[in-house]
């Protein structure tokens, strides 16, 4: 705080660093599992299908926890949730080292990274960086998604790296005691609102306006008999059940055409690499033209660009491919948080507006995890999955092109001094 006072840097822009930072090592795990599939089917001979339920399960299992955290996030101190979800992955990982039977892979990863740790994550970051930003929320959001995008280049490479150079056991202990130190470290810095430190919002001209705005005057109950909550709900199902598809198995998919593990795995590192630029660019865009727009043009171009992977079988056109992917793919799943406060307003309980739609999320992603191994085991090629991945994700375009058209919010006044 005194380095803050005395530089004049709003603490908003401390709590979105911690943020990035939490929310770039939190997700680790469930960005790199496509390179785990080859290793695992190597070491104990199980159906990529198989494992593939834990991808799904991961996702299932959070969604109770994601109405919890939501629940709890809107009521009570987000750091303490975050304690104790940092302790969930850090032990989550190195367990998953330990892992002997296949029902280990299920229960560590579904339950201790995706329900006990990940989904406070999740819920609860992007909704603590709209409390703290009046102003410029859009930017704020779009550097937290770019960094959230950062993480699979980084971890795909890392995970693989390390289980060809150390084995299976040694990379999950050193990576998750490092992981666990430094989710605890910066889960520190968090606070759910400014009213938690006696400061107001970046943007917001006094503290009397910053309590009006946080105030919970609206209702779950009637936000939840408003179309636009279940019209989103259904359009992050649809969205991330076709990009899943491509997350859980897209390095499977070009290590079945022959191309070496590291290269396939820098296919997964290329996807998340573009979609920084993405993932920041589409921020900002929902921000200043609403999410009808924005959110029904990328799930389009998720969509059309997952059928250039039926015509891939060098490694060029994989890495072709992932860079029309990422540029769509990370544009449909940023927008959420801003999108609901332009339609629901400051006033309603975000976090758990959010968890709702998460769930839409988390049940597609489970959806998709599953249905690229399954969809594999049957026919012993990606042809269909990679059909069935672009037909669902066509489905969300209508859910999209439904919502209210977007009326741009009055900006409020900056306040003096802020950085």
């Amino acid at each position: 705080m005194t380095f803050v006072r005395k530089s004049g840097i709003h603490h908003a822009w401390i709590i979105l660093a911690a943020a990035c930072v939490l929310g770039v090592v939190s997700r680790a795990d469930s960005a790199s599992f496509a390179v785990l599939v080859d290793p695992l089917v190597e070491m104990f001979n199980w159906k990529r299908g198989d494992i593939g339920l834990a991808y799904s399960l991961a996702f299932l299992c959070s969604m109770p926890a994601m109405l919890i955290f939501g629940w709890l996030g809107d009521r009570f101190s987000a750091r303490t949730l975050m304690i104790g979800a940092s302790l969930m992955i850090s032990a989550g990982t190195v367990l998953l080292g330990m892992i002997r039977e296949l029902w280990h892979l299920h229960v560590i990863y579904g339950v201790f990274v995706g329900a006990l740790g990940n989904a406070a994550f999740v819920v609860l970051l992007p909704v603590i960086i709209t409390r703290w930003f009046n102003q410029k929320m859009g930017l704020a959001l779009g550097i937290y998604w770019a960094g959230l995008g950062f993480g699979p280049v980084v971890f795909a490479l890392l995970f693989r790296w390390m289980i060809e150079s150390r084995g299976w056991e040694s990379a999950f202990q050193v990576i998750g005691i490092t992981f666990g130190v430094i989710l605890l470290f910066f889960s520190w810095f968090i606070r759910t609102s400014p009213a938690e430190m006696g400061l107001t919002a970046y943007g917001a001209d006094n503290a009397a306006k910053e309590k009006q705005t946080f105030g919970m005057a609206v209702s779950l109950r009637s936000v939840l008999a408003r179309k636009p909550v279940w019209l989103l709900m259904g359009c992050h199902h649809l969205g991330c059940a076709g990009h899943a598809v491509i997350l859980a198995h897209g390095v499977s998919m070009a290590t079945h055409h022959g191309i070496p593990g590291l290269q396939a795995a820098g296919v997964l590192s290329t996807i998340a690499g573009v979609s920084i630029f993405s993932r920041f660019t589409f921020s900002l865009l929902t921000e200043r033209f609403g999410g009808r727009t924005i959110l029904s043009g990328a799930i389009f171009g998720q969509s059309l660009s997952i059928l250039l992977l039926l015509f891939a079988s060098e490694v060029w056109h994989f890495y072709a491919f992932a860079v029309f992917f990422g540029i769509c793919y990370g544009g449909e799943m940023v927008g959420f948080p801003i999108i609901n406060r332009h339609l629901f307003g400051a006033n309603a309980p975000l976090s758990s507006i959010f968890s709702f739609q998460m769930i839409g999320g988390s049940t597609g992603m489970a959806l998709g995890g599953w249905l690229g191994g399954v969809l594999f085991d049957h026919s012993g090629n990606y042809t269909s999955a990679i059909l069935v991945a672009a037909g669902i994700g066509f489905l969300a375009i209508p859910l999209a092109l439904w919502l209210p058209r977007h009326q741009r919010p009055v900006a409020a006044a900056p306040v003096a001094g802020a950085a």
